[in-house]
């Protein structure tokens, strides 16, 4: 009886022991950065944006940061910290709504007291969104990363994808250093082609049919708006005044333009572009840029790899044009600035460019 007690002890803590070394494993490498930061010199796997970067703001050492949609995926975080003296990261969400970059940027402005700013895209193609919209469903987000309930955590360090990752950071050795490697994360801009044959692939002119007219921006959207920008944009700012906000709407080329007016839309985006800038400009601590008037941008098809989305090249501008000034609005300037806006897009020859 003696015997089979005692081996029945030691078959359990065998058992026990088999089962615990994969979490171990995991909670030791912590390849979803949500314990600690990564360990020094193990080349960390960064991909899976909604699996990581909560871990990434909660834990990483920084004091700049990147975020928004997949319009940011292709900026580095080494040219803003070669201008601005940071040291930065970026925690992009590819079809990120106002919503989940806001939750992000709110985590990081909790986890982080030492956070000085953050470079946020808004995009001009979500202005319509409500609130609480988010293009996935909540069920399909590993809310178990997120939250502070050490009792789901089974959920992580069980999981056979976290091990088998945790297992490869182990054994391989990497670069040592973290900061570089946010230069990569989910930067497409070596994979695709540029051009105007590429984005024409995105864009079939003759199947949207020109409007007779444009629509108007009516008063449920600007409240629709003013909610969005308030529980996502605005009140994170006030929340944080030591913290300084870079908004900027991320530009769209001109064959997107094109689309909007077709679609008798151009002038009802102008508007609700005009309306958010007067909610993002009563806070100190918010900065806005537009770049719809830097031409040599919009206009030049070689930036952009479809309708919407431009490279690294046209990232890393977008990143000095902020730091020189261009493209700012300002109470002074803002309403002069989409007069203009108007009047050229308005009067610009669209067939030129096709």
């Amino acid at each position: 009886m003696k015997k089979s007690k005692a081996f029945l002890i030691i078959f359990i803590a065998a058992v026990l022991i088999i089962v615990s070394l994969p979490a171990a494993l995991v909670v030791y490498v912590d390849p979803y950065f949500h314990y600690h930061k990564p360990l020094e010199g193990k080349n960390y796997i960064l991909r899976d944006q909604r699996y990581l970067n909560d871990g990434i703001v909660k834990n990483f050492d920084y004091d700049a940061m990147i975020t928004g949609s997949s319009m940011t995926e292709c900026f580095r975080p080494s040219v803003m910290d070669s201008l601005w003296g940071t040291t930065g990261i970026k925690v992009p969400f590819s079809g990120g709504s106002f919503l989940e970059v806001g939750d992000l940027t709110r985590t990081a402005c909790e986890a982080n007291p030492g956070l000085k700013m953050v470079i946020r895209g808004i995009d001009c193609n979500r202005f319509f969104n409500k609130k609480d919209e988010r293009d996935y469903d909540a069920d399909s987000y590993p809310t178990y990363l997120y939250d502070n309930n050490i009792l789901n955590d089974t959920k992580y360090v069980f999981s056979k994808n976290a091990i088998v990752e945790a297992a490869l950071i182990l054994i391989q050795r990497g670069e040592a250093s973290h900061y570089s490697s946010f230069d990569t994360y989910s930067n497409w801009s070596g994979d695709f082609r540029f051009g105007k044959d590429e984005v024409l692939k995105s864009y079939s002119r003759e199947a949207v049919i020109p409007a007779e007219s444009q629509l108007p921006l009516t008063d449920e959207e600007k409240h629709i708006m003013y909610e969005n920008i308030t529980a996502n944009v605005t009140d994170i700012a006030d929340e944080y005044p030591n913290v300084e906000f870079y908004l900027y709407y991320t530009p769209y080329s001109i064959y997107y333009i094109d689309y909007y007016k077709r679609l008798g839309e151009l002038d009802k985006q102008i508007e609700a572009e005009k309306y958010i800038t007067s909610l993002l400009l009563e806070h100190e601590n918010i900065h806005v840029y537009s770049f719809y008037m830097q031409h040599e941008l919009i206009e030049d098809l070689d930036n952009y790899k479809d309708l919407a989305h431009h490279g690294q090249n046209a990232s890393d501008q977008i990143l000095n044009w902020i730091k020189d000034g261009t493209g700012e609005l300002t109470e002074d300037n803002y309403e002069a600035y989409y007069d203009e806006l108007r009047d050229y897009y308005f009067s610009f020859d669209y067939d030129s460019v096709f």
